[in-house]
């Protein structure tokens, strides 16, 4: 009996695929062998390569969803697409997307960018929303990735003015959250959304650092004793627990007050009110720090009120 065998329409791939993308790994699977993609992606043919093991199957130059479709592709399903991009699919109105697709993916991938792709690895991968068949930053993530990579200051106000009252963002948490991830090119954004914040909400914010910094929640606002009952001193916050008390001054040149506590062997953690503002993750840090020493060394014996 003669063998029966399947004709594949080459051409009329391109309708099988999202934006008329695929993964090289899907056309082997259909039947299609490496070298035949390849050869139709050689100049002068049908096809294209938008990044490795990743084919856009028409001649034309790609659109701006397939190139984010073919980054989405090349980078795998951990991956998700953040700055210009993804407030466009977002919907906002003061950005166009353009130049590198930029892409979160865990920490620990082994992945290069290129002339058209920035993989940003993070620790802090946020929750993805779909957006028009797309795995998509929230946001806020979004809008301070975007800012990170912006250099005209005008553009970058405009922007963070229009989305924070489009959205209804909370300048305060984007603050905080823009101090917990990377550096690179943060501090105008810092400074634009210092001017969004109410130095009030501010200056009340120290439970919010606590909560980024990992530590056990404490007591607030207490006066601490020695054994015999008298007043050393006070915290804003106090770790009964390991003897720690976290005080928010006004200014770094303030005195120690209550410097009996650290007499007693307390752990005494002092924080500049403007410290709050922008260094949320140096606070934190420091908090995390000095409860681990407080873990490590008898609690003193004193008592808390």
């Amino acid at each position: 009996m003669p063998s029966s065998r399947t004709v594949i329409d080459l051409d009329g791939l391109a309708t099988v695929f999202p934006h008329q993308v695929a993964k090289l790994s899907s056309l082997v699977a259909l039947g299609i062998s490496s070298p035949t993609a390849y050869r139709r992606c050689q100049p002068g043919g049908r096809w294209r390569t938008l990044f490795p093991g990743v084919l856009l199957l028409s001649s034309a130059p790609p659109t701006r969803a397939q190139l984010v479709q073919g980054a989405l592709h090349f980078a795998g399903q951990d991956a998700m697409v953040s700055g210009h991009d993804a407030l466009h699919l977002h919907g906002a109105f003061t950005t166009e997307a353009g130049g590198q697709v930029h892409l979160l993916v865990p920490h620990g991938r082994q992945l290069r960018g290129s002339s058209t792709l920035i993989v940003e690895r993070t620790r802090r991968m946020p929750q993805p929303v779909l957006r028009k068949g797309f795995l998509t930053a929230p946001v806020p993530r979004a809008l301070l990735d975007t800012l990170r990579a912006m250099r005209h200051p005008m553009a970058m106000r405009a922007l963070l003015r229009e989305t924070v009252l489009r959205y209804h963002l909370n300048p305060a948490d984007l603050l905080c959250e823009l101090s917990l991830g990377s550096t690179r090119g943060s501090a105008f954004p810092k400074r634009l959304l210092a001017e969004l914040t109410d130095p009030r909400a501010v200056e009340f914010s120290p439970r919010r650092v606590v909560q980024l910094s990992g530590v056990p929640k404490p007591r607030w606002n207490v006066s601490v004793r020695d054994e015999g009952g008298d007043l050393i001193g006070w915290a804003d916050a106090w770790w009964d627990d390991v003897g720690m008390a976290w005080r928010v001054v006004e200014n770094s040149l303030a005195g120690l007050t209550g410097p009996e506590l650290t007499r007693t062997g307390v752990i005494v953690v002092r924080t500049a009110k403007s410290h709050l503002l922008g260094d949320a993750a140096d606070v934190a840090e420091e908090l995390r720090r000095a409860y681990a020493r407080a873990v490590r060394r008898p609690r003193p014996r004193v008592v808390a009120a």
